[in-house]
């Protein structure tokens, strides 16, 4: 007994041994890793960092599009990690969490909508991204979306929060990766302004944008002043391939298979393809036109750049079809020229081509009667056996309506009600 209770106590204190040393030993390991990953991301710069015996500490500056995020890392050298879901063995294990008082202002306006003023104390983050280093080549990101319950004014907000997993090798490629959005509920008053619920997703996506993004929404319900509207089983698919330096292959398409609304529309798919454009143009649209706020949007600067699109839309009403493909090629906003007296001015700089066609029923009936009217009474829909159609060809201002050339102007009076 006395020899067994020997070699147990030597058992442990070689453990605890193990433990206190080790993490010393591993923590230079530790640092090359994180040299791999940090090459892939040149948007990422570490301005401080501080190693002890079991641990680090770091500033990390995020840049953006306009400006920079600040962060802090706590980091845990192995083999031992207590992280929040409880102890682990690995190398490394790290807990970034926002500094507040950097902050991108997009980013800022974005989070403070929904979780109110960010101070400058990382306990105030509302984000907190988990890094696992584990023992078998595999590097695990979570960021953690915190829970929102919040009361302003007759507003209120519930979000149980979500989770992003992005699982890499040491070297920074990506093996796996999903997310998972909890339930959200808006109410403005006693009115429930927005229901979505729980949705996931996965995705695999390269640093340089190529890959793919799937998403799922089983349930999404609103409440405005055009009415209540609810979808279900709506699915976003995304897809990037890089064709040239710095340029991807976009494609995206929207399913709406299951529609309630005021409208008589029952379902909707969208597919969306941008054969070649640049990281800078598709940054900037996902900015100007996507990530700022509706109130701040300038659609001149939102189209301050060029852009080619090829897109197709599909929908299923009650009372027939109705479908619109456009294929669009525009120059971007023009330079040095006078334009206060001419409204129509960007004509000049678009190409491109437009067909129409639907159920008579379906575009008389729905929210575009009267620009349906308007065209169909000066003879720019064409009507045979109770379908519409329409084709349009753009040529740098010169316009063809159904292969006749008319004045762009007129046209467009036309579409307005006013010729």
């Amino acid at each position: 007994m006395k020899a067994l209770r020997f070699v147990l106590i030597a058992l442990s204190t070689l453990l605890l041994l193990a433990a206190l040393i080790a993490p010393g030993l591993i923590g230079p390991k530790v640092e090359q890793v994180l040299q791999q990953q940090l090459a892939h991301q040149p948007n990422i710069e570490v301005t401080g960092y501080q190693r002890s015996w079991f641990g680090a500490e770091a500033l990390t500056l995020l840049k953006g599009k306009d400006g920079a995020s600040e962060t802090f890392t706590e980091l845990q050298h192995g083999p031992v990690l207590f992280t929040r879901s409880g102890p682990r063995v690995g190398a490394l294990y790290a807990k970034t969490r926002l500094t507040g008082k950097q902050l991108e202002p997009t980013l800022r306006h974005q989070l403070e909508a929904y979780y109110g003023p960010i101070g400058a104390s990382v306990e105030d983050s509302p984000v907190i991204v988990e890094t696992l280093v584990a023992a078998n080549n595999r590097v695990i990101n979570t960021l953690h979306l915190l829970p929102i319950e919040r009361n302003v004014a007759d507003q209120q907000i519930q979000f149980a929060g979500g989770r992003i997993q992005l699982i890499t090798d040491y070297q920074g490629q990506q093996q796996a990766s999903a997310f998972e959005l909890g339930e959200f509920v808006r109410m403005d008053g006693h009115r429930e302004a927005l229901y979505l619920q729980s949705a996931n997703g996965n995705f695999q996506l390269a640093p340089n944008g190529a890959g793919s993004l799937h998403l799922d929404l089983p349930l999404v319900r609103t409440n405005n002043d055009s009415g209540p509207l609810e979808l279900r089983n709506a699915e976003f698919d995304y897809t990037g391939k890089l064709v040239a330096a710095r340029t991807l292959n976009v494609q995206t398409a929207v399913k709406l298979p299951e529609i309630q609304s005021a409208t008589p529309a029952r379902a909707l798919t969208h597919q969306l393809n941008a054969p070649a454009v640049s990281y800078d143009d598709l940054h900037h649209y996902l900015y100007t036109a996507l990530l700022t706020p509706a109130a701040q949007r300038s659609w001149p600067q939102v189209f301050d750049r060029p852009v080619k699109l090829q897109q197709q839309l599909d929908i299923e009403s009650a009372n027939g079809p109705m479908q619109l493909q456009m294929d669009v090629d525009w120059k971007g906003m023009p330079r040095n020229r006078a334009v206060a007296n001419d409204k129509l001015f960007w004509l000049d700089h678009l190409n491109g081509s437009a067909n129409i066609t639907a159920a008579e029923q379906a575009l008389l009936q729905s929210p575009l009667i009267m620009q349906a009217s308007a065209l169909k009474q000066y003879g720019f829909l064409k009507e045979e056996n109770g379908q519409l159609s329409m084709h349009l060809q753009l040529e740098r201002g010169n316009l063809r309506v159904n292969g006749q050339q008319l004045p762009a102007d007129l046209f467009v009076l036309a579409l307005m009600g006013g010729f």
